[in-house]
């Protein structure tokens, strides 16, 4: 009983939030002033930390991989995150990937140049990452606006231009919070197998005054470094 009360709570808060959204009026949002919105949070960015929901599904949708953690980044787009259970950390900054196994005592690096079909480098957009830059790499096209719970999001989708690019990531689509305009989802599909990776943030901060050290590469002592 107590299951199904709270099973009908959580669906009567959903559609509140979907009957508020549909209440709000309708935004005509053009690209121009879309790109221009996404510029201005670029340009005073400094760090964000969040909440990161991984999901990861196959060509056939079915579920591969699923994970929680926390992740940071700063405004040179170094990124960290700290899986739940503290049993995995992944680095990345422009030139290395860092992949850290806590079970196994071992890191795998990864260069960027060597390896790239990594979708890490990619999780910087709508972070660190200009309006103009991004039209600049990728074909931007509106969506339309979406609520994720009581978010008001513009969704974008791009489309790579760069041939090196494409044949890492087919598509890929951001829903951007239209209070923040920062990322609350971001959607990229592999080109080389047809997985799907989605990251959903929530308990979002910007701007905090983050250590530097959670960006650099201090291991356990005795851990195995393979380089790939």
């Amino acid at each position: 009983m107590k299951n199904l009360k709270r099973a009908a709570l959580i669906g009567a808060c959903a559609l509140y939030s979907g009957m508020a959204f549909a209440d709000m009026p309708k935004i005509d949002w053009n690209l121009d002033d879309a790109v221009k919105q996404i510029d201005r949070q670029a340009d005073n960015f400094e760090t964000a930390m969040a909440r990161v929901d991984f999901v990861v599904t196959g060509a056939d949708g079915a579920a591969v991989t699923s994970h929680s953690g926390d992740g940071f980044i700063n405004k040179g787009g170094d990124m960290r995150y700290s899986q739940d259970g503290g049993n995995r950390i992944v680095l990345v900054d422009r030139n290395t990937v860092s992949d850290y196994d806590k079970s196994a005592n071992t890191v795998n690096e990864y260069s960027s140049s060597r390896n790239k079909d990594r979708l890490e480098p990619f999780y910087r957009l709508g972070f660190s990452i200009s309006g103009k830059d991004m039209q600049d790499r990728f074909l931007v096209t509106i969506l339309g606006e979406e609520a994720l719970g009581d978010t008001r999001t513009l969704v974008l989708e791009l489309t790579p231009k760069r041939d090196a690019e494409r044949a890492t990531v087919g598509k890929i689509r951001l829903w951007i919070d239209q209070g923040s305009w920062m990322p609350r989802r971001q959607e990229f599909s592999s080109t080389a197998d047809r997985s799907m990776t989605t990251l959903n943030y929530t308990s979002m901060a910007r701007n905090l005054r983050l250590n530097p050290d959670l960006f650099k590469d201090s291991w356990p002592r005795g851990t195995k470094k393979v380089r790939n």
